[in-house]
């Protein structure tokens, strides 16, 4: 998210001050005056260079459910962003379900903990701490790093740099002026691209993407990965519901999430008719008084139902909204699943720590 233009001139000194900080620490790292921890075992790290939502919690959610069918033994390891700061780690999920709320670890750990069944889920502040603590408390194998890309202290075997196909670099411009996290050249340290986003978005955006990896001079791989919505789940009972059963109804969509147009596009490219929406500020916590604009806005809409991301269902509990409440399901694949996964295991395979240990 970009600052309003009135107020850049305000900002420009720390964000400033932001960039220099963030060029000096990747170059700290890269001359070895810091130094990452190895885990000892495979660390493949989901990240992205923007501020904006890129589609990676759904996204780890898949790598963690496909490998831990396979029999892997896998732990996510995530900074719990929205939760109360750990600096010890603490387990939210043993891989059957959520130990921790919301409000305790943070949205996206408890949706994974719900999303993929089989893995653990470890949260703290200190992500090289939570994947030894994997390791050697619950023998795990392989560690996700969720929302790693800035996350230098953790060496890290895979970086996966998603990108989302509609919104792309933005402007190419560093927070507060532009979306940008790190500087655009700072893609050279992934070893794969992934672009994310809606079918029809995939051809465009990950033509702009080569582009500017030509631009950058990169030649590392690039992948394409479809978001699809995947149905929906009665929150009451957890029921899951075809999108055919909820067309022709009114519908009152909201979401507190980095890109809420992508959410808003996917009810509709489900067949929903959304007779009003509402957005709140990513990772908002709902408040009594969050939840009666909730209730008003779907009186006045006259809506027959309510439907929200399964990251904001984790920040709900059992509230009542005064309609059935429903929440979107998200797939995420990529287009050229036998390649992608064919790179992965060849990356870790080649790796210290993965020697001799593929993937799939």
């Amino acid at each position: 998210m970009t600052a309003p233009p009135g107020l850049r001139w305000l900002l420009a000194p720390p964000g400033l001050l932001y960039g220099g900080a963030v060029a000096l620490r990747n170059r700290l790292y890269e001359r070895g005056v810091l130094r990452s921890v190895r885990a000892g075992i495979p660390v493949i790290s989901v990240g992205n260079l923007t501020a904006g939502g890129s589609g990676k919690t759904p996204f780890v959610a898949y790598l963690a459910a496909r490998m831990s069918a396979e029999g892997r033994r896998i732990a996510i390891a995530s900074r719990g962003y929205g939760g109360r700061r750990h600096d010890a780690p603490i387990v939210v999920s043993e891989g059957a379900g959520a130990l921790a709320t919301a409000e305790e670890a943070g949205d996206e750990p408890v949706l994974l903990s719900e999303l993929a069944r089989g893995a653990a889920v470890i949260v703290c502040r200190d992500r090289a701490a939570a994947a030894i603590f994997a390791r050697d408390r619950l023998g795990a194998e392989i560690v996700l790093l969720d929302d790693g890309f800035q996350h230098r202290r953790l060496h890290r075997d895979v970086d996966l740099l998603l990108i989302d196909a509609f919104e792309g670099i933005g402007n190419g411009r560093m927070l507060p002026f532009g979306p940008l996290r790190e500087p655009a050249g700072e893609m050279r340290r992934a070893h794969a691209i992934v672009v994310t986003g809606a079918a029809e978005d995939l051809p465009a955006g990950g033509d702009r993407i080569r582009g500017e990896m030509r631009r950058l001079g990169l030649e590392i791989p690039l992948f394409t990965c479809e978001r699809a919505a995947a149905g929906f789940l009665r929150a009451e009972t957890e029921e899951p519901v075809d999108a055919g059963v909820l067309k022709g109804l009114r519908v009152l969509a909201f979401s507190g999430i980095a890109q809420p147009r992508s959410f808003e596009a996917d009810l509709r490219a489900s067949g929903l008719s959304l007779a009003r929406t509402l957005r709140f500020r990513d990772h908002q916590r709902f408040a009594p008084a969050h939840l009666e604009r909730i209730r008003a806005a779907a009186r006045e809409a006259g809506a027959d139902l309510i439907v929200t991301t399964e990251k904001d269902r984790m920040r709900l509990g059992t509230v009542r909204l005064g309609a059935p409440l429903y929440t979107l399901r998200i797939r995420m694949v990529p287009s050229r699943e036998g390649e992608f996964w064919r790179f992965l295991s060849d990356r870790i395979s080649s790796s210290p720590a993965g020697a001799g240990f593929p993937v799939s």
